[in-house]
């Protein structure tokens, strides 16, 4: 790998049991991914996927942190640290084995990535989606093998079980398929 390319990532990723038909999860992660096509040069802007997130109507809660991790590794455990720490989000800080595997696959194709958007969609409880934005800034530490990497993690819900909310995100999403096979989308299947 050329050492002095930066490479950014993002992934999509729908969690939820195998369906005939598209999960709500699947509309709103399609509309998203168009929503951020729009502009190819901000496409991999933190903020802009902030933005969009926060765009989903009928939130019932929301938060967002930050934290910067310190830590040592080798390069090539760089991609699985990356995974754990979204798997780690939306996991409520136990990382799910099912979420940490394959997005540190998606992400092993990347050699080491310097920038990381992952967006998990979790609609595993037909009634509630679980909406979880991680965004990852790798730096170099000051020695080698150390590596500063500062999160921001956005988290909300939707309850579908409330009557106005289903039907203000089937009024806006429904028009939406499944979003298609895409190397930056992974449907993850209970």
């Amino acid at each position: 790998m050329n050492a002095f390319a930066k490479t950014a990532a993002g992934l999509f990723s729908v969690v939820g049991p195998k369906s005939s038909d598209p999960l709500q999860a699947e509309r709103i992660c399609s509309a998203l991914i168009q929503k951020l096509s729009e502009d190819p040069s901000r496409n991999l802007d933190p903020r802009t996927w902030q933005n969009a997130v926060q765009m989903v109507p009928n939130q019932v809660e929301s938060a967002t942190t930050s934290q910067t991790l310190n830590r040592t590794m080798p390069v090539s455990d760089l991609p699985g640290a990356l995974a754990s720490i979204c798997a780690n989000a939306a996991g409520g800080g136990k990382a799910p084995v099912s979420l940490a595997k394959p997005i540190s696959s998606y992400l092993s194709k990347y050699g080491e990535p310097t920038a990381f958007n992952c967006l998990i969609l979790d609609q595993s409880d037909p009634a509630e989606i679980h909406l979880y934005l991680t965004c990852l800034n790798v730096t170099d530490g000051r020695s080698a093998g150390n590596f500063s990497i500062a999160s921001t993690f956005l988290s909300a819900s939707l309850n579908l079980s409330d009557k106005q909310t289903a039907s203000r995100i089937a009024e806006l999403f429904g028009r939406y398929g499944p979003p298609s096979d895409q190397p930056y989308y992974l449907r993850i299947s209970l």
